[in-house]
């Protein structure tokens, strides 16, 4: 008898096993389909078939076997569906092994009650051990109960021999089912793990492959190279076998540039530093930092570089190196200075008169209120020389708008002689009207400029047959000089400088006056 007990556990306990394993994927699912859980419950069924051919037999009617174990883990694994379908194959197979009769009737019906029985506590309890507790003990009541209609007071010492083998082997199925779902449990962690891993290694080694417009250079704490991908092959020119074991600053950097950052480094630490430090030396702990740098290529091409880098640490916090991440900034960088150069020709531009390339009157305003403020500190004088060019209207009517750009070119072309040894501007004012403004000159010495001006742009000899002044291009000047004080402000200054020209029209024209008080 005990080696049939032992033999029918055997046969549960490899039965769970495969049970175990085959649904292993579907245990972490809240709901399995119907036709999955009848077929468990089919499964299952024949397996307490199964078990009845290696049954204890008590007396010519009665046996004790693990049917019942068989039917509760129907419903642990399928619920009230495979657990009825269980208990109803059971019973069926029941009869026929045994006849109908009495003792094969009331067997039949126990295993199939029991099967409607262990399926609602399945779906009513969710505690692990709680379900299997109530099942096992729901069986012991059912099948006692069936016993006693069967043997009346005689099936005490049958229902000994049952209730220790539901009990034990109740609860030691029980805790396999647990142990085999904790262990495929973590197998399926793992198994996520290792997909995960193996996911963010692909995802990684595909961005590190496919990076070919950037480089990205891992290095170790002494500074040798540990990774070079295509990118930093392709931006350098170098293979990536002779990157790999260099140490970085004699691979890529400039030497000039590296050289003059060092020695900058080493007076400000006060103390020799070794090359990778020149790199590092601004990086704090789980914060990078970005650098401007010039690099070569492998053909000595000099190179604009953004550099990304960070360090690489353990949990243990123990540095394993850096990584740099480098982008090529050349292009980028020459365009820069020549959006530079441009905008820098345009502000010139923009302060200049297009037809005789002096300077306008925005440049003219500017420098004016400059100058001014630069007086008033000092108590400096400042003087302003406004000329016109007499009878230009009958220039224009006589040799028409070119021959007039032509006489205004020349005539400013004077006056940028005149005043280019001397600290201050020459401006088109506007028209045929042109201004100068004179910084630290007092007024005897603009009055002597004023007169040079005149005389320089009647040497010229331009010929102006429409003039009523002189056969040749004149021009009327006037002049006007102040110290800044508080009451006077700088457009006072140009208009008395405007005074001193109509004055000198007012004379005759082609005359220079210097503005008087009073006039």
């Amino acid at each position: 008898m005990f080696q049939l007990f032992i033999a029918n556990l055997a046969l549960l306990t490899a039965f769970m096993f495969l049970s175990s394993r085959i649904l292993r994927n579907h245990e972490r699912k809240p709901f399995l389909p119907v036709k999955l859980r009848l077929v468990i419950g089919g499964v299952h069924g024949l397996f307490g078939i199964l078990l009845m051919f290696f049954s204890v037999r008590i007396d010519g009617s009665t046996i004790l076997d693990f049917r019942q174990i068989a039917i509760i883990a129907a419903a642990h694994f399928g619920g009230i569906y495979a657990s009825a379908v269980t208990g109803l194959i059971i019973a069926t197979g029941r009869i026929a092994m045994f006849g109908v009769n009495t003792s094969s009737l009331t067997a039949a019906t126990t295993a199939a009650l029991l099967g409607f029985i262990s399926g609602i506590i399945a779906m009513h309890i969710t505690d692990y051990w709680k379900k299997w507790l109530i099942s096992i003990a729901a069986s012991i009541g059912v099948i006692t109960t069936s016993l006693f209609f069967l043997l009346g007071w005689r099936s005490w010492y049958v229902n000994l021999y049952f209730i220790a083998i539901i009990l034990s082997g109740g609860l030691f199925v029980a805790y396999l089912i647990r142990y085999l779902t904790d262990a495929n449990r973590l197998v399926y962690q793992l198994e996520e793990s290792e997909a995960k891993y193996r996911r963010s290694f692909t995802l990684q080694e595909a961005i590190f492959r496919s990076a070919t417009g950037v480089a990205i250079i891992f290095i170790d704490p002494a500074g040798i190279t540990k990774v070079f991908n295509p990118g930093a092959e392709r931006m350098f020119g170098i293979p990536v076998d002779e990157a790999i074991g260099r140490r970085v600053p004699g691979t890529i950097v400039d030497p000039e540039e590296f050289a003059l950052r060092k020695q900058e480094l080493q007076r400000q630490l006060g103390r020799p530093v070794e090359d990778l430090e020149v790199f590092v030396t601004g990086l704090s702990e789980g914060k990078g930092h970005e650098q401007e740098w010039a690099f070569v290529r492998r053909s000595g091409e000099r190179m604009y570089v953004h550099l990304m880098l960070s360090e690489v640490r353990e949990r243990e916090d123990r540095l394993l190196g850096y990584l740099a991440i480098i982008v090529d900034r050349t292009e980028s960088k020459r365009a820069e200075e020549t959006m530079m150069q441009a905008n820098r020709m345009l502000e010139q531009l923009s302060r200049r008169d297009g037809l005789t390339g002096a300077a306008n009157r925005r440049a003219f305003d500017e420098y004016l209120d400059a100058a001014w403020t630069t007086a008033a500190m000092y108590s400096q004088s400042l003087s302003v020389i406004m000329l016109d060019i007499d009878c230009f209207k009958a220039y224009n009517d006589t040799y028409g708008h070119q021959g007039g750009d032509a006489c205004l070119k020349r005539v400013a072309g004077v006056l940028q002689r005149v005043v280019g040894s001397m600290d201050g501007l020459a401006a088109r004012y506007g028209g045929e009207e042109f201004v100068v403004i004179l910084t630290a000159c007092g007024r005897i010495q603009v009055a002597g400029v004023a007169e040079s001006i005149r005389r320089e742009v009647e040497a010229l000899r331009i010929r102006h047959i429409g003039s009523s002044v002189s056969e040749y291009v004149t021009v009327s000047v006037g002049a006007a000089s102040a110290i800044p004080y508080a009451g006077l402000s700088p457009l006072e200054l140009v208009g008395m400088a405007d005074k001193a020209l109509y004055r000198a029209k007012q004379e005759g024209r082609n005359r220079s006056e210097s503005y008087q008080p009073g006039s």
